[in-house]
């Protein structure tokens, strides 16, 4: 009885480890796949990032192709490479962009009487025969090759209301062309500069986005010819803005009563405005984002200190 007691309780120890050993190994293999299902659960959530950053890129780029009217819209609103290599600019009437950056500078733009009405009648170029207006617009319609519709395109600049904006505040700073404005002021005006001339100094703009061109004047005639300088000054498309102004009575030499004018003003110009790539980089956790910059600072500064 007693063998028999004891081979019992061999065979329940046995079956207690090897219960033992079955629960442990389900255990380790459910830690496992636990471990695997969270970095997989992860991997899946960070790839599905990257997939929706790169579809809202792929969408904005379709987007801007449509808005400045690149190419003609698509039904699907879509690009693929093919429509991309047969798009040409060119090519496509812009009566078919309708709502587009092009349609509304080559058609709404070029065609608006409040600004056409400021004429530019130096340019001679501009006007065919019995002083009529050329429709450079229509000749860019109707040409055939890219170097008849450049050809056009430049005209239409040149020559339409569209120059009224780069006219009114330039992309660059040009203090000749500034100067030749000015002058034309004191020639409708009917006066004479005894100085006229750009400030050299570094002037800071009161008006964010905008840069300036100190000018200095200084004229001498009676009120009635420093007034109507005055005006023409305000009507001028080209702003100006008078920091300081210095006004004295004087006498001609004939002894006519005269006032003189000393003043300093802003002419504005505004940086050319393009088009720049970006690049974002998507991290899986803030550790890594951490980690990352901490090593790109580090780098530079040994890069520094070496």
């Amino acid at each position: 009885m007693a063998e028999a007691a004891v081979g019992k309780r061999i065979k329940i120890t046995k079956i207690q480890q090897q219960q033992m050993l079955a629960i442990l190994g389900a255990s380790l293999v459910f830690g496992v796949s636990l471990v695997f299902s969270i970095y997989f659960i992860k991997f899946i959530n960070f790839n599905t990032r990257v997939i929706a950053a790169k579809d809202e890129s792929i969408s904005n780029y379709y987007t801007a192709i449509q808005n400045v009217g690149i190419c003609k819209k698509t039904k699907s609103g879509t690009y693929s490479d093919k429509d991309l290599e047969d798009c040409k600019p060119n090519e496509i009437d812009v009566n078919d962009l309708d709502g587009t950056l092009r349609y509304n500078i080559l058609i709404g733009m070029t065609e608006n009487n409040n600004l056409e009405s400021i004429a530019r009648s130096s340019q001679q170029k501009c006007f065919g025969p019995n002083n009529r207006k050329i429709d450079y617009t229509e000749q860019y319609r109707k040409a055939s090759t890219d170097e008849e519709r450049q050809s056009a395109l430049y005209m239409i600049k040149l020559c339409s209301a569209l120059r009224v904006i780069p006219d009114a505040l330039p992309s660059r700073q040009n203090d000749e062309a500034l100067m030749s404005s000015i002058n034309q002021i004191f020639i409708e005006a009917g006066q004479t500069p005894e100085s006229l001339s750009p400030n050299k100094s570094t002037e800071v703009s009161p008006i964010s986005s905008l840069n300036v061109i100190p000018v200095s004047l200084k004229v001498e005639g009676d009120a009635y010819a420093t007034t109507s300088l005055l005006q023409a000054f305000e009507k001028s498309i080209r702003a100006f803005s008078f920091q300081s102004a210095t006004i004295s009575w004087g006498a001609s030499d004939e002894g006519v009563p005269s006032l003189n004018l000393t003043a300093s003003a802003y002419a504005f110009y505004t940086d050319e405005v393009t088009m720049s790539e970006s690049t974002e980089t998507l991290y899986a956790t803030n550790e890594a984002k951490t980690a990352t910059n901490g090593a790109s600072v580090g780098g530079s500064s040994d890069a520094e200190e070496e």
